[in-house]
């Protein structure tokens, strides 16, 4: 009897040390700075409830555009853990309608670096120039697209913000001053090395293009001695990239990327307000120097609108989008468009009958814009993707977010945006 008793108290205690376990390995760490992405506080658990998004009647998106672009949808999450792919509903909606994905997060320096190695490496040689990396945050994700046949947009390997101080430092240490411009060369070359040689060796054909460069054309005051306005700060704080390296970095990067990359991808510049006329053409001068020169495939548009800016999305006025596409078709790159959205107030999350239909027909809109302006209409555009920038509203595996964006209710469920984007593929 007294022998059973402590067996039973034994695996009550086995028990309650695996239940801690499991709640442990929930937890999550944001490491993001971005307000562009899907960030709160992680659920406590994953969310499985069932989500079977083949009872949507109909084609796949993917297929009703296939003679246009690809269609995609970015995997938000700020950690592996809460990456979309480990929510039924989300990743059934990329399973089915989509054959292009994008990491908004967990493929930026921030999350490649490994700072605990590179900081080894630092104390030894104050200009070190080896990086080390760690691939954990993106590897289940590159997984999830190899395995199911979808193609993944690289998203960034040169930007501003999301690329950590101490990188540009001696020692790779925060507190010490700039390494030299040389150095950081070396330091970026090595990084983007890492990260496409990865790619290559491990998901050949998987990473069709590469963001190489992310936001380097200022909106204000940047360098103006370059024809296209260099960003030179960032949050009142230093650009870290120009600060050691000064205009140069830019050409650098897509230099170093024409080098590593896999035969075939492609390398993109990528930016926000593209349709604002005196950046628009900041961003013209930029890519045609490089595609001059035969570093840059193509250019990936960040619309950056909401439900009522710009006024127009086709038509003649200065700032339409229309517009901008017919700039940059001159430029003769591909055009993918990046980040797209149309968000409803996200402080208030309010979604009255009014404001949904003004998103479903803006979408309708854009969509009806692409579709007319893609080379396979007869346009002067060659549209080779179009990412809207998330699957689900209130980011499903966050407990307090509220967003309302995208073509998926928090439940998996299509909303009207979903149902006039697919009306827009199946018209002739």
């Amino acid at each position: 009897m007294k022998s059973s008793k402590i067996t039973a108290l034994i695996l009550c205690f086995c028990l309650m040390l695996s239940m801690t376990a499991c709640r442990s390995d929930n937890s999550t760490e944001n490491k993001t700075n971005s307000n562009k992405s899907a960030s709160g506080s992680a659920v406590t658990e994953n969310k499985k409830t069932s989500h079977d998004v083949s009872d949507v009647d109909g084609p796949a998106l993917k297929d009703l555009y296939a003679k246009y672009f690809m269609m995609g949808a970015a995997i938000n999450g700020s950690d592996k853990s809460t990456a979309a792919i480990h929510h039924e509903g989300m990743a059934n909606i990329l399973k089915k309608h989509y054959n292009s994905t994008t990491l908004s997060n967990l493929m930026k320096p921030c999350y490649l670096l490994d700072e605990k190695a590179c900081v080894k490496k630092g104390k030894k040689n104050a200009n070190a120039t080896d990086v080390s990396l760690n691939f954990d945050s993106c590897k289940e994700s590159l997984d999830f697209c190899k395995e199911n046949g979808i193609k993944m947009r690289g998203h960034t390997l040169v930007w501003h913000n999301q690329t950590p101080e101490w990188f540009f430092k001696k020692n790779y240490d925060a507190k010490k001053g700039y390494v030299s411009k040389k150095v950081m060369a070396k330091r970026m070359e090595n990084y983007i090395k890492g990260v496409l040689e990865y790619c290559k060796k491990n998901y050949p054909g998987v990473v069709y293009c590469f963001d190489v460069v992310n936001e380097c054309v200022d909106d204000g005051t940047g360098d103006d001695s370059v024809n296209w306005n260099c960003r030179t700060t960032f949050n009142g704080g230093d650009n870290f990239w120009y600060a050691t390296m000064g205009t140069d970095y830019v050409e650098k990067a897509f230099t170093y990327a024409r080098k590593y990359a896999e035969k075939g991808m492609k390398l993109i510049y990528n930016d926000y307000n593209v349709y604002v006329p005196a950046k628009e053409q900041n961003i013209y001068n930029l890519v045609k120097g490089l595609k001059e020169k035969n570093l840059i495939d193509g250019i990936g548009l960040q619309p950056t609108v909401d439900l009522y800016n710009p006024d127009e999305l086709k038509g003649d006025s200065y700032d339409s989008f229309e517009n901008c596409l017919k700039k940059y078709a001159e430029l003769n790159v591909d055009i993918q468009i990046t980040e797209l959205s149309f968000k409803i107030d996200e402080e208030t999350g309010e979604r009255d009958e009014k404001s949904l239909k003004r998103q479903a027909d803006r979408y309708q809109e854009m969509f009806e814009l692409l579709k007319k302006m893609d080379t396979a209409s007869g346009g002067p555009c060659n549209i080779t993707s179009v990412t809207v920038f998330g699957i689900c509203d209130d980011y499903p595996l966050y407990d307090d977010l509220v967003q309302c964006l995208y073509l998926w209710d928090k439940n998996a469920k299509p909303k009207e945006s979903f149902y006039r984007v697919r009306e827009v593929g199946e018209s002739k």
